[in-house]
């Protein structure tokens, strides 16, 4: 009987208070036979690997008042707070007295997360645009003042500068479309006027500028770098970036990882360098005239345990990072994509004339693999030298499981070299890839192409923009 009365009680306090302790059984713990009530009074998730969000998610099954607890936060609703608050103090007053319970045993993951969420909330920075020449005159100390999250947006211009990127710090060009425009002339002829009727447009556009972001390194260093760690929340997009000088890098990428998408790269000697512990996304850029598209060279120096008497020699192992090169186009250099001691994902890229460096006669290629493995999957790669050694793809003795599927290789001085192991598969062809104007950078494919929707997925082989 006196149980009875207890839960009639707990009942009706818990129908005053606005909320209602959930008794089911947690599907997690029905084999402990203990209710979601005695779990959670015995502390029994005071786990410190959980992380907030799962601490609000077992908190969740306890109580109905811990849906309340991210409302108070977004909302900042100061009432609601306040009633909340006053329903944990009742829910702690009801389990003292019934059952002997003190308030901290009961609520403190519910004090604890509450009180969590509102520092996070307190210290909450939302990000900026940081505009240049706007806000500041330079790029680096737009950079400098940044916060991760801000985003540096440059105006159209060319700035000469040597870039030092920072974690969390995007940087974007702002290139400006001018259009040249003329009004319609009375004297139009009906095919001009059917056209632009077509157009459904009321000008009769002349021609159209882009005025590029340009930052040029002016031959003193590498143009962009990112180092020590910077992670794919960095961006680097929208820009032009040349001129770094002998033997050094428009972009160089060193045991970080960021994206790089959208940009022009030229006139580097190396228009991107990766090495060391890296793993950024290369995607959707122009690499052009450079002594390499891109270069990876991603090595470690491990000392050689297992010979004592040879304990200081050293030998070089590739690092367990992977760079993504997908979709850029890379034309003109003397090698499109090499890669020394590495790896890389290397798909959809068109990977065309690199034959032309700066009158180079040695062995140019478009894709070179050195003591390195590789996934090469529709690409398309012509047009890659003119000396007897010269290839589309050349792979050492050293290079270990190299894919090569859904490839156009095709005119080049030899198409495929591989003195390693390689898995040329019969997906592969060699087929004129009939670019509609590449005189004038124009690779997209013409319709009557043979590489149109000739990829594992029905896409394109070759850049998809």
């Amino acid at each position: 009987m006196n149980k009875r009365i207890i839960l009639i009680s707990v009942l009706f306090l818990l129908i005053l208070s606005g909320a209602a302790f959930v008794f089911q059984k947690d599907e997690r713990k029905e084999e402990n036979n203990k209710s979601l009530l005695e779990e959670f009074s015995s502390g029994g998730f005071k786990n410190s690997k959980i992380d907030s969000n799962d601490r609000s998610k077992n908190l969740k099954n306890y109580s109905s008042q811990a849906v309340l607890i991210d409302d108070i936060i977004v909302d900042s609703n100061k009432k609601q707070e306040f009633n909340i608050t006053q329903s944990l103090d009742l829910f702690a007053k009801l389990g003292n007295d019934l059952f002997g319970i003190k308030r901290e045993n009961i609520f403190q993951q519910a004090n604890r997360i509450i009180e969590l969420r509102k520092s996070v909330k307190e210290n909450i920075v939302e990000p900026k645009i940081i505009k240049v020449p706007e806000d500041y005159k330079s790029i680096q100390s737009a950079i400098n003042n940044a916060v991760s999250g801000d985003t540096v947006e440059v105006s159209a211009g060319e700035y000469q500068e040597n870039i030092a990127m920072r974690e969390g710090v995007n940087l974007v060009g702002s290139n400006e479309l001018v259009i040249i425009e003329n009004d319609k002339s009375e004297e139009e002829t009906e095919e001009e006027i059917e056209k632009e009727n077509e157009l459904d447009s009321d000008i009769s556009i002349e021609r159209v500028i882009i005025n590029e972001t340009i930052i040029n390194g002016g031959d003193s260093g590498n143009v962009v770098s990112f180092k020590n760690g910077i992670t794919n929340k960095t961006k680097l997009a929208n820009l032009t970036i040349k001129n770094a000088g002998k033997n050094l890098s428009g972009i160089l990428i060193e045991d970080s990882s960021p994206l790089v998408c959208d940009n022009i790269i030229m006139d580097n000697e190396y228009n991107i360098y990766i090495k060391g512990n890296s793993s950024p996304i290369i995607q959707k850029n122009s690499l052009r005239f450079g002594g390499k598209g891109v270069q990876v060279y991603n090595f470690e120096k491990q000392e050689i345990e297992e010979d004592k008497e040879e304990s200081d020699a050293l030998s070089l192992s590739p690092v367990l990072s992977m760079p993504i090169i997908v979709d850029n186009l890379i034309t003109d250099n003397k090698i499109g994509i090499d890669l020394y001691q590495s790896s890389a994902m290397i798909n959809h890229n068109t990977i065309s004339y690199n034959n032309h460096y700066k009158a180079y006669l040695g062995a140019t290629y478009g894709i070179n693999l050195s003591n390195s493995f590789a996934e090469i999957m529709n690409n398309i790669v012509t047009d890659s030298g003119i000396c007897e050694l010269c290839a589309g793809i050349n792979v050492d003795e050293k290079s270990k499981d190299i894919i090569i599927s859904y490839n156009d290789i095709w005119n080049n001085k030899n198409n495929f070299i591989c003195f390693g192991e390689c898995i040329l598969e019969d997906n592969n062809i060699s087929k004129d890839p009939l670019f509609i104007d590449p005189v004038n950078w124009n690779f997209e494919l013409q319709e009557e192409s043979e590489l149109i929707e000739m990829c594992d997925d029905s896409s394109n082989m070759g850049v998809r923009w």
